[in-house]
């Protein structure tokens, strides 16, 4: 069954996500305007003064809000060098200008605030590497205007550089921290997603291997059973019958390890699969048997270890004429090790135009990926011996 995983996050929970993160800029960039606005009220500007910087302020806060909504879409660098985006960042800098030039410089914080809204929100549109760029310059730019207008005015030259400075790295790190924490969510959600494939993934080579262990032995088991009754037919008659009779046997036994193994009621056990290779081996005439203690194994060794018996089992049938095979298994604190050992002669002499076997190859490859490894090698005189190693 699969494990338990962590919940993704469902699409409402992102709406909600993507919904906080927007407004939070919208009121952001509203709130660089709405600042200088307010300070209009108490100053002694003329109505047409005051509705001309009006006008401006909301120019350059519409121009702010653009980018801010934008920046929750894909990235598009070359929009920070629209004309319109120039146009409004020239604006914030000339009320940044008038405000530096004043000798109180009461209001020069706020009046920082246009400029230093326009380059926040340029800095989340800007990739990472160039948002650095991008806020050194606007801060440089911004001290540079103020300090020349508080030079060629009756400003405060330190007032005028470091005011506006602190202003925009506010502002900038208000808005890309906001940004930062809907990409973070969003890292996350698909972290999730690909957390629950690879689950799924997972459990679906699990089962594979499981069917093929469940298969493996009983269509090995089949194919020997049903190749002695062909040789019986006319022979022994009674024997091909009862060895047909054990192939119908066999058929359904595989069948209801499969409907098992399909409702997860059933794992192959190293015990049984060496059950079942001794039975093979000795009907085909090989006496095996078994020493050692396999129940001891760990069970996600078991299907590992199993593979290795049938690979055994096999060759040894396919390739060899042997009269004895010993399976031992030995189980230690650090290491559990399986061998299949046997007296046997080659079937055929080998030939250097003989192909390597890929049951063996594909068993090193299993045990590998666990730490372990497979040795296959004739003994001396006559006998092959298939080790698999693997760490508990």
């Amino acid at each position: 069954m699969l494990a338990a995983m962590p919940r993704a996050a469902r699409p409402d929970d992102l709406a909600r996500v993507r919904s906080y993160t927007r407004w939070s800029l919208v009121v952001l960039g509203a709130g660089t305007v709405v600042a200088p606005a307010a300070d209009l009220v108490g100053g002694d500007e003329t109505p047409a003064a005051r509705v001309v910087l009006l006008v401006l302020l909301l120019l350059v806060g519409l121009e702010q809000l653009r980018l801010l909504l934008g920046a929750m879409g894909e990235v598009d660098a070359r929009a920070l060098l629209q004309p319109r985006v120039l146009a409004a960042g020239a604006v914030a800098l000339g009320l940044l200008a008038v405000a530096a030039a004043d000798p109180d410089a009461t209001g020069l914080g706020s009046w920082s605030l246009p400029f230093a809204g326009l380059v926040g929100a340029a800095a989340v549109w800007a990739p990472g590497p160039r948002r650095v760029w991008l806020v050194a310059a606007g801060a440089a730019l911004a001290a540079a205007v103020g300090a020349v207008a508080a030079l060629l005015g009756d400003g405060v030259v330190l007032t005028a550089v470091v005011a506006p400075v602190m202003v925009v790295a506010a502002i900038v790190f208000a808005d890309v921290l906001q940004l930062w924490v809907w990409n973070v969510t969003l890292r996350l959600d698909e972290a999730r997603a690909t957390a629950g494939e690879l689950a799924v993934l997972r459990e679906r080579l699990r089962f594979a291997a499981d069917l093929h262990d469940v298969q493996g032995h009983h269509l090995q088991a089949i194919a020997l059973k049903a190749e002695l009754a062909r040789r019986l037919v006319g022979v022994d008659d009674d024997g091909a019958r009862r060895n047909a009779g054990e192939v119908q046997e066999l058929t359904l036994a595989a069948l209801a390890d499969t409907r098992a193994l399909v409702r997860g009621y059933r794992r192959v056990g190293l015990v049984t699969e060496l059950e079942n290779a001794v039975a093979i081996l000795r009907a085909a005439g090989v006496e095996a048997s078994v020493t050692g203690t396999p129940e001891q194994v760990p069970e996600p060794l078991q299907p590992l270890f199993g593979s290795l018996v049938r690979e055994g089992a096999t060759n040894l049938l396919r390739h060899t004429v042997a009269e004895r095979c010993t399976l031992s298994v030995a189980v230690d604190d650090g290491e559990v090790v399986l061998r299949v050992q046997d007296d046997g002669t080659a079937r055929a002499p080998a030939t250097p135009d003989d192909e390597p076997g890929t049951g063996v190859v594909a068993l090193r490859e299993r045990f590998a990926a666990v730490g372990g490894r497979v040795d296959a090698e004739p003994l001396p005189g006559r006998g092959f011996a298939l080790t698999g190693r693997a760490p508990r």
